[in-house]
């Protein structure tokens, strides 16, 4: 018996079918694509991240991980509460803020100036670049107890610690942007009669600024955690203090508290170098 013929008619009605569901499937996809990429899709899927993470360590803590190792969300939120309806952590926040940005504006300015210098005559960056790059990979938490001894336990001995570990991060950061600099600029600046003052203006601050914000941005951690060393070493205030007391408490709500506030402040540190480098950077543009 043979084979009766297909239906035209009904093949077509297939394939428009087929073509329609597909059309279907991809326009669902590219949809959700669309609103993952729109900003408020994306915030109400980081928001959505963040409360899934919090709900499963409150009802984690004391089930499946040990309520005095990890603590609980409502507890740490306890704790803050505490602390600042008491006003006793704005001393410790303070001290800490205050070592961090001071450090980081001396050490920035110290290591950028210093950079630049190195940067007008090659045969001293040939000559020093070797000693930077040792002491740029030298842990400076190492040159904590040294601090402590000869400026004591208060806050100049962080503001010390935090100042070298931002000046070498600086340092480093405007050679390697003064390297990747065309120094055929600067080589015709000073044909036409420039001085080093007029070529590290025109040429050379305008040339390595991205270079220089990249340092800036990194160096905000770096300033918060060599606070925060310096305070957990020898310290009688500041965060790191409040959370070497807690840990010495066992009070893990108050360890994640102050975690949690060092968290806030390098976050909003971050975001204004962020907003200054846009600034800078369309001004040069």
């Amino acid at each position: 018996m043979s084979a009766q013929p297909r239906d035209p008619g009904a093949a077509a009605a297939v394939a428009v079918a087929v073509m329609s569901a597909a059309a279907s499937r991809t326009g669902a996809s590219e949809s959700a694509r669309s609103v993952f990429l729109h900003p408020v899709g994306r915030a109400a899927a980081q928001i959505a991240i963040v409360l899934a993470m919090l709900v499963l360590w409150q009802f984690g803590s004391g089930t499946l991980f040990p309520r005095v190792w990890v603590s609980s969300p409502s507890a740490i939120f306890a704790r803050l509460v505490q602390w600042f309806s008491s006003g006793s952590i704005w001393g410790h926040m303070a001290a800490t803020v205050s070592a961090a940005a001071i450090g980081y504006v001396l050490g920035a300015a110290a290591g950028v100036a210093t950079g630049l210098l190195l940067g007008l005559s090659r045969k001293a960056e040939q000559i020093l670049s070797p000693f930077v790059i040792a002491l740029y990979s030298l842990p400076k938490v190492a040159l904590a107890p040294f601090f402590v001894i000869f400026l004591g336990i208060g806050i100049e001995s962080k503001i010390a610690l935090v100042a070298v570990t931002v000046y070498f991060l600086l340092l480093y950061n405007t050679l390697d942007g003064l390297r990747d600099l065309d120094r055929g600029w600067a080589d015709a600046y000073r044909l036409m009669g420039a001085n080093d003052r007029e070529i590290v203006r025109n040429v050379m601050l305008p040339g390595i600024m991205p270079w220089i914000f990249s340092g800036l941005r990194i160096g905000v951690r770096y300033a918060f955690t060599a606070a925060v060393l310096g305070e957990l070493l020898a310290g009688n205030q500041g965060i790191g203090y409040l959370i070497e007391s807690s840990a010495g408490q066992f009070n893990s709500s108050g360890i994640f508290a102050g975690v949690f506030i060092l968290v806030v402040c390098s976050v909003v540190a971050t975001e204004v170098i962020s907003r200054a480098e846009k600034f800078v950077l369309h001004w040069r543009n």
